[in-house]
């Protein structure tokens, strides 16, 4: 397996070296991970005045234009004249440089069209390290719910029903196995943190967050029902059967093997040995749950043990003990009553008194009553002034133009002809997407696309969830 910093560009994590400016670092992080946020179900890439308004905004949100600027500096010569630059650097030139450098260390890639308009894209290894980086950002606790029941129903689906196939049970199985180890792996290995964290608080209520608020979160409902509704034992056994029985039966192999090999580039031996190993992997570490669930239960125990005898040695010691409360409380009145004062100051707390509550008729049971019918206020529609009306649709046209252009569906619908010079709507990939044969239709009778449309008789046409008129896409 190669190195993945011998396929990672050389300078990819050069921007977050930046010496002499610490904050600097958060700044290129947080920028890429809201430009992965646009990207990540962009169908198109993202054009380039989309990502220097969110860089502005950003910009301006994080108060960073001086760092930026300082980097500007440092990066451009090597002894600048800072003087120069004052107040000569707007918003614009900081996001435009900011987009060069994401560029030149490889986080993106430019594309330029040939009516000189750009489009941003990021790189296959960019999407990945991305989404890891928000996971780190968003701090959201493991799922293991339903893995187990996953994993149980395709070893099942694949005995019982002959038109399962058994390589989608057996990759998909493996697949849930692997995320469930790994899963509790990171847990385990976790709960060690919570505990150095929990012996070096300081304050009583730190120690409380950290147990009812964040490492709530750590366990949660998740490893809850693992250990309750998606227990190890109800699955586990059947599983283990149905993989031990596979692994002795020739025929079983060897037609999952060439089902696999079809779908791949492996040969049928290759096929095999891939499907033996998957089988063993899933068996093996089924079987040696056991021990990690217990190692895990174990630690959760000892952080349990460590919090609240922190929280109770923080309440109990010299510093905040009842007695000693109470002793300086005396300390402080006897003070006050030798500067002759009879009376508590006015910032001093009130005497608080808990209030006796006396039975009245509220206290007994009350039968339900039955409610008054809801009757719902009629909806009013504002009618829009025609300049507010008119100020709404350029927006909407803007935003429309950016997700769509005469040029991006040409480019796609002339992908579909495949060297014919007519397209029946019956053979269009795309006609069971109303949102995108809808868009076709519409800049069919655009001048700047290369292609028209013309109604052909028959009968109506079914298009996902709806009937259309026959009609023909022609290649002009």
């Amino acid at each position: 397996m190669p190195n993945p910093f011998d396929i990672l560009p050389s300078n990819l994590f050069n921007i977050f070296t930046t010496q002499g400016f610490a904050s600097l670092q958060r700044h290129y992080m947080a920028i890429l991970i809201r430009i992965y946020s646009l990207a990540e179900f962009n169908r198109f890439g993202l054009a380039r005045e989309t990502v220097l308004a969110e860089i502005m905004d950003y910009i301006k949100e994080a108060d960073a234009e001086s760092e930026v600027k300082a980097d500007m500096v440092n990066q451009t010569s090597p002894e600048p004249d800072s003087s120069s630059l004052a107040g000569s650097k707007p918003e614009q030139s900081y996001a435009g440089y900011i987009i060069r450098r994401l560029a030149d260390s490889g986080w993106i890639e430019r594309e330029q069209h040939a009516d000189y308009s750009e489009t941003i894209i990021l790189p296959d290894y960019a999407f990945i390290l991305l989404e890891a980086l928000r996971s780190i950002q968003e701090q959201k606790p493991r799922e293991f719910k339903g893995q187990l029941y996953a994993a149980h129903q395709l070893i099942t689906s694949a005995t019982t029903h002959k038109d399962f196939s058994p390589t989608l049970a057996v990759s998909q199985t493996y697949e849930n196995i692997r995320q469930v180890v790994r899963g509790l792996n990171e847990l385990n290995q976790n709960i060690r943190r919570y505990v150095e964290r929990a012996t070096k608080q300081i304050k009583v209520a730190d120690l409380l967050r950290l147990q009812f608020d964040d490492y709530t979160q750590t366990l949660g409902p998740a490893y809850h029902a693992l250990k309750t509704s998606d227990h190890v034992s109800r699955y586990r056994r059947d599983i283990i059967n149905q993989i031990h029985a596979w692994l002795v039966d020739d025929d079983w192999l060897d037609h999952t093997a060439e089902e696999l090999a079809a779908q791949s580039r492996l040969s049928p031996a290759q096929a095999e040995h891939e499907i033996t190993q998957s089988l063993l992997f899933i068996a093996h570490q089924l079987e040696g749950l056991d021990p990690l669930i217990a190692d895990i239960d174990a630690r959760h125990a000892q952080y349990l043990r460590t919090s609240f005898r922190q929280v109770r040695y923080k309440l109990g010691n010299a510093d905040g003990s009842f007695k000693d409360t109470l002793v300086s409380l005396a300390k402080g009145l006897s003070a006050l009553c030798d500067e002759r004062l009879d009376e508590l100051p006015e910032e001093a707390p009130g005497l608080g008194q808990v209030p006796v509550r006396v039975p009245d008729l509220k206290s007994f049971y009350t039968p339900p009553q039955r409610r008054a019918p809801f009757t719902p206020d009629s909806v009013v529609v504002p009618v829009l002034p025609p300049e507010e009306f008119a100020a709404l649709h350029a927006l909407t046209m803007q935003d429309v133009t950016q997700a769509f252009s005469p040029e991006k569906v040409n480019r796609k619908v002339l992908g579909f002809f495949n060297g014919h010079k007519r397209l029946p709507v019956t053979k269009l990939p795309v006609r069971d997407d109303l949102h995108w044969l809808t868009t076709i239709i519409a800049y069919a009778h655009h001048p700047e696309v290369s292609y028209g449309l013309e109604v052909s008789e028959g009968e109506p046409v079914r298009v996902g969830q709806y009937k259309v008129v026959p009609f023909d896409l022609i290649k002009l």
